[in-house]
């Protein structure tokens, strides 16, 4: 049975993904709504959002963590990929360059809580 710590360990890195991605993506709605930015620089600022975000909650869980960041990020990836996946399933479809995007996401939070997990030891 999962304990509260450990419940509460990745809302934690789901909350750290969030904020993050919320705020950048609005940023950018709002940029592009003014006209200020156009269709084809939304594209890079997809990922790189989603890098920064994923980075983020990577590493609060990883500072959170006492050992094995990577595994700690590789399911705080699964949580994020289920929920964007559920998520393209019920409003886009799924397509197979979605694949790319969600190996991103794992890649990237795992490295994140590699480093702060790496940090935290400092």
């Amino acid at each position: 049975m999962l304990n509260k710590e450990i419940i509460f360990k990745y809302l934690k890195g789901l909350l750290f993904f969030l904020v993050p991605f919320i705020t950048l993506t609005l940023l950018i709605t709002i940029l592009y709504y003014f006209d200020i930015i156009n269709n084809q620089i939304i594209k890079y600022f997809k990922i790189i959002i989603m890098i920064i975000s994923t980075l983020s909650g990577g590493f609060i869980i990883g500072r959170n963590s006492t050992s094995k960041g990577y595994l700690n990020g590789i399911i705080l990836s699964s949580i994020i990929v289920i929920i964007f996946l559920i998520l393209n399933l019920i409003f886009k479809g799924f397509k197979w360059y979605h694949l790319v995007y969600y190996f991103i996401i794992l890649v990237t939070t795992t490295i994140g809580s590699m480093i702060g997990i790496s940090l935290k030891k400092q």
